[in-house]
Parts: structure tokens; sequence; C-alpha cells
């Protein structure tokens, strides 16, 4: 405290502060530490700031908050109130809903911790503190000077003269605070500012100084008074169905191993603003058998997670058009490998930190255009710290009071989330399994900062299954990603989760044949898995389609297309004329394009063809997978661990207290090394490079032609100083 101010400072506080209590202002205010803070009077500053103060203030329950309103409201800004004011201030504006004494001692306590408010009998509140609230932001109920009513206070503002009203505004516009020299009780009662002060819409807070009340400056502004939650929300949840989270999760698993088996054999194109198109989402979308919302839930998710990207993939698609496309990483590769806790875990951790908005493709963006898949308009930043603060409400409470429970633990994030994307991250948490009847372990893990992979008891993969009459296959469990990937070929599901449902079709056993299965591989692979005798039925159906499909047989020999039906293959060559199919026998064609692209023609016109080697056995010519190169990984932010707040606190009060060590009369060069012999920490004080006299605590590691190398305390970096621009040496006592 100036001893010519009766005004207390924040930084004459912060000098009566023990150290416990410095190092926990640190922790919670960590943006002032780095770069470290060369002394009170600095980190005071630092947290005087108003972006610092925003990142405090967003970290407040709404008590917090309430409280630090009420010193507000008492002129904590202007200054000095005292605990029991703050009290009676809250016990007026909040009647029976008043928290305990003890709960607002608490709430007081906190925010000296964040050092928004400072003092120990006589309270202020930090510069810069309240203007990092919203603007007009209140949450305590008005407390009316004269008692009176909202509906009061209309009937006065509407009686008030042009002049008056005038007054009124313009107190509202510069924050609620006005100097005069008309506040003092014996000034001249003709006067607008008295007149104000008699009729109760103005408050004096001292003989200079009137405050607007909030009531008064919100019917001037025509707003209305939001309710105020300022007790916690009761705990309701019970921890959440893990076997069910599992079953949600496990399916978003199976359709992102579809997806990228589909991206990797025909990546999708993008827009020119880097977005899919309707007709590319419709294709895949109709291609995995999923509705466009959860295909762009599933796309956001891969995109979040690393395993899809947009860039140029290796090989390029035949059609290529020079743009970017979206296709898998080297990184889904890798996952495709994984066991399917460490799979479900990794789309876990991508979605945790995802910041695509997939409930937004098809709405109108700022401009009035479409929002696309991808798209950068559909980006929304605070996505992760809202999905954040959602889960933990959701494992306090059940979904019916989750609004209120925001309200009361984030306030100020909760003002500004809109209801529909809470809506939509809860239905995600469901989605991916986070939340099922309550959030899950895998959930609650990712509230703890732990890897969602540690706590998922996935069942263990079977590998058999039921084939029946009707053509249905029943599986008990989750299949091995190798038959998985099979059965996906071969079977559509009908009803999945833990324990699935598929069934076989003409469509599924073409669509494998298609992909170079032949009918005995996949005989096979159903006698060797089922637990039961195949039935005669799915034999049957299998030799049918086998009898039509493959009847035109294709070689590499660039290329050419033979089959025993003449007329099949005149029909085929006359729908291969963009690729120069030409018929040189009655059951031979040749054509001028790869045997691929040959067979994707006639596939796309509706014909069956399949691929052969110089034997007539049937190859699967699909193409390399493609790839786009992974994204490099963000740096990672080191945090602001314990070592640091320590050497920091140490390293401030050496630097303020630097008068209390021994400034040596002996030369530099032997006091330095004497500090050198010894390992004493010393104080250095020097002029940098731009003159500026600059204090630093270290430690003198070698003092050798005209330089010393010394360790900084605070940072551990090693600084090298000229001698000639040391001033002098103060020694740690």
């Amino acid at each position: 405290m100036k001893k010519d101010s009766p005004i207390p400072t924040l930084k004459g506080w912060l000098d009566t502060q023990s150290d416990d209590q410095l190092s926990t202002i640190l922790r919670n205010r960590p943006d002032t530490v780095l770069p470290l803070p060369p002394n009170l009077a600095s980190l005071a500053a630092r947290l005087q700031l108003r972006a610092s103060a925003i990142r405090a203030v967003l970290k407040l329950n709404a008590l917090e908050l309430g409280v630090l309103e009420a010193v507000a409201n008492l002129g904590g800004e202007l200054h000095p109130v005292t605990a029991p004011e703050v009290v009676e201030y809250l016990h007026v504006a909040l009647a029976e809903d008043l928290p305990a004494q003890d709960t607002i001692g608490a709430a007081l306590a906190t925010l000296k911790n964040f050092a928004l408010v400072y003092g120990d009998d006589q309270l202020m509140i930090a510069q810069e503190t309240m203007p990092a609230l919203p603007v007009h932001w209140r949450l305590l109920p008005e407390v009316s000077d004269r008692g009176q009513s909202e509906e009061q206070v209309r009937e006065s503002v509407d009686k008030l003269s042009d002049r008056h009203r005038k007054l009124l505004h313009t107190l509202a516009a510069s924050g609620g605070f006005g100097l005069t020299r008309d506040a003092a009780p014996d000034a001249d009662p003709s006067r607008p500012i008295p007149q104000l002060l008699a009729s109760g819409l103005l408050a004096r807070v001292d003989e200079q100084t009137v405050r607007l009340p909030a009531m008064v400056r919100r019917v001037i502004e025509g707003r209305e008074q939001l309710p105020a939650q300022v007790r916690p929300i009761p705990r309701t949840a019970a921890p959440g169905s893990n076997d069910g989270g599992i079953a949600a999760g496990l399916e978003v698993v199976r359709h992102m191993r579809l997806l990228i088996d589909a991206l990797s054999h025909v990546p999708a194109p993008t827009l020119k603003v880097g977005a899919l198109g309707v007709r590319v989402v419709t294709r895949l979308s109709k291609e995995l058998d999923l509705d466009e919302t959860e295909l762009a839930r599933l796309l956001s998710l891969g995109m979040a997670s690393g395993l899809i990207r947009k860039g140029v993939p290796d090989p390029l698609p035949m059609d290529d058009d020079g743009g970017d496309y979206v296709a898998p990483t080297p990184l889904a590769d890798e996952w495709m490998e994984y066991d399917l806790a460490h799979q479900l875990g990794t789309l876990m951790s991508g979605w945790w930190k995802q910041t695509y908005a997939p409930w937004l493709v098809g709405r109108a963006d700022d401009k009035d255009k479409p929002i696309h898949v991808l798209s950068k308009t559909s980006i929304i930043d605070s996505l992760p710290d809202a999905r954040a603060k959602i889960l933990s409400s959701l494992s306090r409470v059940l979904v019916d009071n989750l609004h209120a429970d925001l309200a009361f633990h984030y306030p100020l994030a909760a003002s500004r989330m809109n209801p529909d994307t809470i809506t939509q991250l809860v239905q995600e948490a469901q989605w991916i399994g986070a939340y099922s009847q309550g959030v899950t372990a895998a959930g609650q893990a990712l509230i703890d900062g732990e890897n969602p992979t540690e706590v998922i008891k996935a069942p263990a993969p079977v590998e058999n299954f039921i084939v029946q009459g009707d053509f249905t296959i029943m599986v008990p469990g989750p299949l091995t990603p190798a038959m998985q990937k099979t059965m996906d070929s071969i079977a559509s599901l009908e009803s999945p989760g833990l324990a699935s449902v598929y069934r076989l079709s003409e469509k599924s056993i073409r669509h494998a044949l298609d992909l170079g299965l032949t009918t005995p591989e996949i005989l096979e692979f159903l006698k060797e898995h089922s637990m039961t005798d195949l039935p005669q039925s799915v034999g049957y159906l299998l030799s049918d389609i086998a009898r039509k499909h493959g009847t035109l047989r294709g070689g590499p020999a660039l290329s050419y297309i033979r089959s025993d039906d003449p007329a099949l293959l005149h029909s085929a060559v006359e729908a291969g004329a963009d690729v120069a199919l030409r018929q040189i026998a009655p059951t031979v064609a040749i054509a001028q394009a790869p045997l691929l692209q040959v067979i994707t023609v006639l596939r796309a016109a509706g014909f069956q063809p399949v691929a052969e080697d110089g034997e007539g056995a049937s190859l699967n010519i699909s193409p390399s997978p493609a790839r786009v190169p992974a994204a490099s990984p963000p740096p990672v932010v080191p945090a602001l661990d314990e070592s640091r707040v320590q050497a920091a606190v140490k390293a401030i009060r050496r630097e303020n207290s630097a008068s209390q060590g021994t400034v040596s009369t002996q030369p530099t060069l032997s006091v330095l090394q004497a500090a050198v012999r010894g390992q004493r920490t010393v104080t250095l004080g020097f002029v940098d490079k731009q003159g500026v006299a600059v204090h630093r605590v270290v430690k003198p590691l070698t003092v050798n032609a005209g330089q010393v190398d010394a360790v900084d305390e605070a940072t551990g970096a090693v600084h090298r100083f000229m001698l000639h621009r040391i001033t002098e040496v103060i020694v740690d006592n």
C-alpha cells in the first residue's frame, strides 16, 4: 500500500502474501508466469491485463461471479469494502436463496486466489476485472436502494424529462459510474443529479461519485432479468452403462473401417473451398448405407482423429482433376491393425478435440450459402471446451438438469452456448459411447485427461457365428478385423450391436464376387466359422449367383474381354465405347485402355465382368489404397508444472527483496569467481543491449575471457553475460 494513499493496491497486497499464496495465484493464472515477471510490480501489472482477467473469470462458477458482482455493486472498484458488507448485500439480493456464510467466504477466497479481488479486511477488485465480463453481464437480482419494484422503476423512468433520461443513458454507456460535483448530500436539489438521487434512480457512492443501479440500467436499455443460479444442482447422475457405450462406440468403429476402405479405393474429390460436394456425400452415403447426417459425423471424426485428411493422394485417381481429395492417411493402416479397445479409444480421443460441427451441414452460413461437409464454415473453435464442460456436467446431473448445472459451474461459457449445440454434443457423446444412461468409464477418462483406451473393456472378438436358412447370420459378438472385412463384403448388416445380425443377399454376394472373392472362398468362409451345418438354401443361393456372375472374362493384355456368350459380348462392346472396346472374334473383344478402367465402365453399365490371369483364374485388380500424408502433430505446449511455479515465486521474491541481500564491495570478477567455486546463487544487475537495467537470479557456471555463463534459476536456461555490462552482484544470503 502506498504511504500517501488510503486506497490499497494489488502490488502492495501481493507483497504481504506468503509464498504458498503466490504459488496458488500463479497456478490459477499461468499466463502471467511466462516469461517470468521480474518483480511483484510486473506481476501485478500482468494480473490486471484484460486478456488475462478474461481467462480468469471464465473459470469462475456462478456463486463466485455473484460475490464478485456484489463487491462491484458496493463500489469495490473504487474504494475498499468489507466481507460483512458483501454478505449483507447478498442477503438482500438473494433472500431465501442465500448460500451459507462459509460458502460465501470460500467464494471470496477463490476470488483472492485468482487475484481478481485483493485485500484482507478491506476488499477491492483488481483493475480490468469487471470490464473482462460481457457487456451488461449481470447475475444477481437487482437490489433497489429504495425497495422499489421493477414496475415502480419503470413508472419513474417513464416520467423523466428528456434531459434526465439522456443523463441516465450517458451513465449506462460509460459503465454505470460517473463523477460529479452534485453527488454531495448538500448539493443544490434543483440540479438533475440530486433529483435522480432523491427518486432512487441513481445511487450515491461518495460525495463525488454516483452509480446507476442495475435495475434502472436494465429498464432503460429494455433488457430482461435472467434468473440467478447461485446454488449448485444436487448430484443426480449415476455411472453410465459401459456395455451400452461400448456397443455404440464399436458400431462407429465398424463404420470408420468401411469409410477408410471406401476412400482407399475412391478418394473423395473436394470442392475449391476444401469441402465435400453434395454428389460425393450422396455417393458415400449410399455406398456405406448411412444417412448423410451420420456420414458427416464420421467424416468429421476421421479428420479429427488423423485417419483421413485433405490433400493429394498417392496413387492419384484415374480421373484426377488436379484438385485435392479426402483420403486415408498412413495412420489409418496402423489403426486398422489395433485391437477394438485401441481403435475405439483413438476415435474417442479424436472426438474430444474435434472442432467440426457436422450438424451445421446443409444450413446457411453468414453469406446465406449452404454449409458443406468439412467446410471451414462448419468449424467452431470452442467445441472442445464446450464438449468438456457438457460431459463434466453430465457426470454430475441427468440430462434434464444439464442447462442448470452448466449455468452454475460455467456461467459465462454457458451463456454463450447455443442450445442446439448442447443438444448435438450430447447426441454425439451417445453416438461415440462416452454417454450411455450416464457418463461411461471412457467418458470419465476423457474428463480426467486420461487415455480412454485404458478403461475400455471391449469384449473379446469371436470367430464363430450361426448361419440360418433364411440367409441371416447371427454373430454373438464383435468379429476379428479380418473376419469383419470379409463379413462386410459378403453380407449386409441388419441389426447392429455387440451381438449383430447380417443378411446374405444376391446384391451382397455379387459385391463380394466383384471384389475378387470366389464362390468356393465364400462357402469355405461360411463353413469354417459357422457353429452349425451350413443350410442348403445358402449353398443354392451362392451357386445360382455364381452361374450368372463372371460370364464376361477380362485379361491384362491391355486389354481384352471374352465371353462364351457372343450376344452378351456384343452388348458389352456397345457399352464400352468410352474405352474403345472392339470385338475381334465372336467371343473376344479388345480395348485400348487398362483392364481396371474397362471393367469399371462395364460394371457401371450393368454388367458383371471379372478379371482373370493367363490361366483363367480370377484376379483382384483393385489399385493400391490411396493415401494422403499424415499431418504433423501440433507442438506440445508444456504445462506449468510445480517446479516452475516454485522457481517463479523464488525468483520474484529474490528480485523484490534484492536490497536485503549483500551487495558486494569487492571487484565483480572476484565475486563471480567465488560464486562459481561455492556454487552460490546471485542476483546480477546488468544493462541489456537496449540500455535497460535488468536484474536476473542466476547461478554462475564459468567466468572466462570477459564473459559469464550462468543458469537462470527460473527457466533452467544457460545465459551468457558480458562482464563489462554487469553493474552489481547481489549474493544470496
